[in-house]
């Protein structure tokens, strides 16, 4: 691969380094995509396109909302006992018409800080990133892992889930749990059941391989003549792992 020196101003640099942040991806890799866009090797339209509207909802407006539901669980004989809690929706109604405003974070105590769509649709593209990483070695056959010629190959091509201790991370490893358990992303089942906490920070290393595997994924699906990465791709995606290494040998594509 060779290196093109750019010289742009001040003011651009900052967007690139604003836009390729926000996308999860390094300056080099951000430019490369644009760069490809410009001359139409890839089709942006392959990509992810984000939801054209964003519904975002108060802590105020999520709880009102979880409360209709569960009358309508309850009504129907499928809400379990313990979540009636009476006596908790007897002081919350006091609270309520007596206007106690000190009281009023105390309605909400389980509601944690909701995940922004962009974060959600990051989650997204981690586990599509893992799901074909996934099936393209199942294709390389039973020594697939070992032909991709990278040092723990199968430990960086695998996902780990999110370090519970971050918040943002914690807050995606819940998202996942839900994602799995309502039939998406079925191949993470086993994960969800032994525990998704990775007990280190994995939000940086993911980022870092999708900004690989997101241009990669998008011509290979443009060129529609093969539905999984090559040995060569997939080299590629994990080495953009931090402190990914090369193997002493490895198969040619």
């Amino acid at each position: 691969m060779q290196t093109i020196t750019l010289r742009v101003p001040d003011d651009l640099r900052a967007l690139i380094v604003e836009a390729a942040e926000a996308n999860g991806q390094s300056q080099s890799d951000y430019m490369r995509q644009a760069i490809e866009v410009h001359v139409k090797r890839v089709d942006p339209r392959n990509d992810r396109q984000p939801a054209e509207k964003n519904i975002t909802l108060t802590t105020y407006e999520r709880a009102s909302l979880a409360l209709q539901h569960q009358a309508v669980l309850a009504a129907q004989g499928h809400l379990p006992e313990e979540s009636h809690g009476t006596k908790w929706h007897e002081r919350a109604i006091e609270v309520l018409e007596c206007g106690y405003e000190g009281e009023y974070p105390q309605l909400f105590p389980g509601y944690a800080e909701s995940l922004n769509a962009y974060d959600c649709e990051l989650v997204w593209d981690i586990l599509d990133m893992f799901r074909v990483i996934h099936f393209s070695v199942e294709a390389l056959g039973e020594n697939g892992w070992d032909a991709i010629g990278i040092e723990n190959a199968e430990w960086l091509g695998k996902f780990k889930g999110f370090d519970y201790q971050r918040e943002r991370e914690g807050q995606m490893a819940s998202y996942t749990e839900y994602l799995v358990r309502g039939g998406r992303w079925t191949e993470q089942e086993q994960l969800v059941k032994k525990g998704m906490n990775s007990h280190m920070q994995m939000l940086p290393t993911y980022q870092s391989m999708l900004g690989v595997f997101k241009p990669l994924w998008r011509e290979t699906a443009r060129g529609g003549g093969r539905s999984h990465l090559s040995t060569q791709d997939l080299r590629k995606i994990l080495l953009a792992a931090p402190g990914a290494q090369d193997g002493e040998d490895h198969d040619q594509p």
